[in-house]
């Protein structure tokens, strides 16, 4: 009985606000990742060496869609 009663827009605005965050993330990912990757292979076709390379900015564009998530969990959070 002690507990208080919460708006469910408030709610509403706050899950939306997780759902763009993460799919804006999810999205900039995907196209770092599908350009990065693609150049990487290509790179990697005529010089075996650049592959760790090629890993390791492919890799960075997927970090792009962890910032996501963590944004979104803020946002649930508070």
């Amino acid at each position: 009985f002690a507990q208080e009663e919460t708006s469910g827009i408030a709610d509403v605005g706050k899950f939306l606000a997780a759902a763009i965050a993460f799919a804006a993330a999810a999205i900039g990912a995907g196209l770092a990742v599908g350009k990065a990757g693609s150049a990487g292979l290509a790179a990697a076709a005529e010089r075996p060496e650049m592959r760790t390379t090629a890993i390791i900015i492919t890799a960075l564009g997927e970090a792009i869609a962890i910032y996501g998530i963590v944004v979104a969990i803020l946002i649930l959070g508070s």
